[in-house]
């Protein structure tokens, strides 16, 4: 990763042609983020049961590449060479598997598209991610913040037949026990619903360390609106999920605030836990019903014991659990999308297993999963400790919230749903390299810079 920003030809926005290629990619980044926020709208509010609208984001995303193509704006370096690799070492695989015959070509080819597609995410975005368009990535997810309360509310309050609570295969998903739909927002998934409600917590918690003068929403009272909506969203939405990623993303800020060392930092982050009881609360008189299942689910002994189990078993079943295979039982069999058509294409992912890395090494074999495995736990560390060296050098402490719920959710669940769980861990991963390529103005002040040009 650090060949990478070295060997990088650093973008800048003093020359003209530089600024330009910067501002289309950037564009293109924006794009990709709009399309996966509402491809679930379109599919389960305006085209419901059309598949083929999974592969919405991918329209940018395809024009983010044709365009760094064009115009060599990618970044040159390790994480290139390393995905190259990556690649070259599973369609070999996959090739194998398909000659075997213990898998076809269809699903192998949405298996190489969920697991490899969008690893260029990582070397074409980053280089527009200047200062100015993180601040404005962080802009226009707090905004978002506030409506998308407003639909969960509703959501909450309708019945799972209810249109605001369609999927794009008909009505809601219930919460265990009880009629109440599992409120998703604009996505069409609760567990997709969950990776955007935390990076936005992320990047709140982040606004919280900054002094007032250096956040993006400076408004005290707008940041705390922001801030509580998103608390309650995450606590109406039932989900354990997304609990625990809110969870991670506030020890994140805890770490960042005793690593910048400043006392409002850590005062901001404690006063924010002020925030909870109020929202639980809030939760409560909205909707008894889903604070007492979100209760039960959390504290009961049955749903506690689940919830550390799958915790705990992340870290280690992917080596114990899986049986020996040279083979593997096929790349994207465990992708519902490679199972279109077929009555029972949900328990595909199930026979498997239901944990994403488990999968992983029982869909591509032995040898070649654990490499997989082992190469994404890698880089989930290798971005985590990226985001300790952005801070320490006193830049963006949004990075280390983030950096944590990344990693939380790169082992969750990556490869099943990737057109919207591995797109969106890229467009975090990929504020965290921007982050790196271009420190924010102050920092660079505080070493001795005029602008970002001088770097």
């Amino acid at each position: 990763m650090a060949t990478t920003f070295q060997a990088v030809e650093t973008a800048t926005l003093f020359n003209p042609y530089d600024a330009l290629r910067v501002r289309r990619m950037a564009a293109l980044y924006f794009a990709s983020f709009w399309c996966i926020l509402f491809t679930g709208a379109v599919r389960k509010w305006i085209f419901p049961h059309v598949a083929i609208l999974y592969l919405f984001q991918d329209v940018p995303i395809t024009a983010a590449y044709l365009y760094a193509l064009w115009s060599g704006l990618f970044t040159r370096g390790l994480i290139l060479v390393g995905s190259l690799l990556l690649s070259v070492i599973l369609v070999l695989q996959g090739l194998f598997q398909v000659i075997n015959s213990t898998n076809t070509v269809l699903v192998a080819i949405v298996g190489f598209h969920h697991y490899l597609y969008y690893l260029p995410m990582l070397v074409v975005f980053p280089l527009c991610l200047t200062e100015k368009y993180r601040r404005d990535f962080i802009r226009w997810n707090m905004w978002l913040s506030l409506p998308m309360t407003l639909l969960v509310i509703a959501q909450a309050l309708s019945p799972k037949n209810a249109f605001v609570n369609r999927t794009s295969e008909g009505d809601a998903f219930g919460l265990p026990g009880v009629e109440v739909a599992r409120v998703s927002g604009t996505f069409n998934f609760v567990a997709f619903f969950a990776i955007w409600i935390s990076t936005a917590m992320a990047l709140c918690l982040g606004e919280w360390l900054l002094p007032k003068n250096r956040r993006v929403i400076q408004s005290t009272w707008l940041l705390s609106a922001c801030t509580f909506g998103l608390v309650l969203s995450s606590l109406i939405s039932g989900s354990r999920s997304i609990i625990l990623l809110v969870v991670i993303a506030l020890l994140g800020a805890l770490l960042a605030a005793g690593m910048l060392g400043s006392g409002r930092s850590i005062a901001a982050i404690l006063g924010f836990c002020l925030l909870l009881p109020v929202a639980g609360a809030a939760t409560y008189f909205i909707s008894p019903v889903e604070f007492s299942t979100l209760r039960d689910r959390l504290t009961g002994e049955s749903g506690a014991a689940e919830g550390k189990s799958r915790v705990i078993n992340i870290f280690y079943t992917w080596i114990t659990e899986p049986k020996f295979s040279l083979i593997g039982a096929g790349i994207g069999m465990g992708v519902d999308a490679s199972h279109f058509g077929n009555v029972n294409s949900y328990n595909f992912t199930y026979e498997l297993s239901e944990q994403d890395i488990v999968r992983n090494v029982m869909e591509l074999g032995t040898p070649v999963g654990l490499t997989y495995v082992s190469l994404r736990i890698g880089f989930l560390f290798g971005v985590f400790f990226l985001a300790v060296r952005i801070v320490r050098s006193g830049t963006s402490p949004h990075v280390i919230p983030l950096s944590f719920i990344l990693f939380a959710q790169g082992m969750q669940d990556f490869t099943r749903a990737a057109t919207m769980t591995s797109t969106q861990v890229m467009i975090g991963c990929v504020y965290i390299l921007g982050a790196q390529l271009y420190p924010d103005q102050h920092s660079l002040q505080d070493q001795g810079f005029e602008h970002p040009g001088q770097i």
